[in-house]
């Protein structure tokens, strides 16, 4: 008897831990979208609080319903239209060293996005924060909406 009321309390136990869940997202086949990001140099905004450069795009493609439940992603791409193109996930950080006054100096360039409803930003940040005759090149990130 102890033995079926044990199996009785385990099957029970199951039953307890089996969470429920709703299914609020869209309905309909599976979407993927590319988007082209081209940031021209001089499309590059400063950003005196946050001491970094920055490139917003406003995006009608980034509802709410894609907001809540799509994947979104953002690559930059290199050497764009030729056989030698690569993509690189972001945030990317790239380590590179400069000469000054004949010393070399090492630093990183940080580039990362953040999106919202309605819009992405770009952001491009050096490691030490030294910006003297600096201003970002012309970019183009790729941003892939999975939904």
């Amino acid at each position: 008897m102890k033995k079926y009321l044990l199996i009785g309390l385990v099957a029970l136990m199951g039953l307890g831990m089996t969470g429920c869940t709703t299914n609020n997202e869209p309905s309909g086949k599976f979407h993927k979208k590319t988007i082209d990001l081209n940031v021209t140099a001089d499309a590059w905004a400063w950003d005196n609080i946050m001491n970094t450069y920055y490139c917003h795009f406003d995006l009608p493609e980034l509802t709410s319903d894609i907001y809540n439940y799509a994947e979104v992603s953002v690559n930059r791409e290199y050497n764009n239209g030729t056989s030698k193109a690569y993509q690189v996930a972001l945030p990317e950080t790239t380590y590179l060293t400069e000469k000054v006054n004949n010393q070399d100096n090492y630093y990183q360039q940080h580039i990362d996005y953040a999106y919202g409803v309605g819009f992405v930003e770009i952001f491009l940040t050096l490691s030490d924060y030294y910006y003297e005759g600096f201003h970002p090149e012309a970019m183009l990130f790729r941003m892939q909406l999975t939904y």
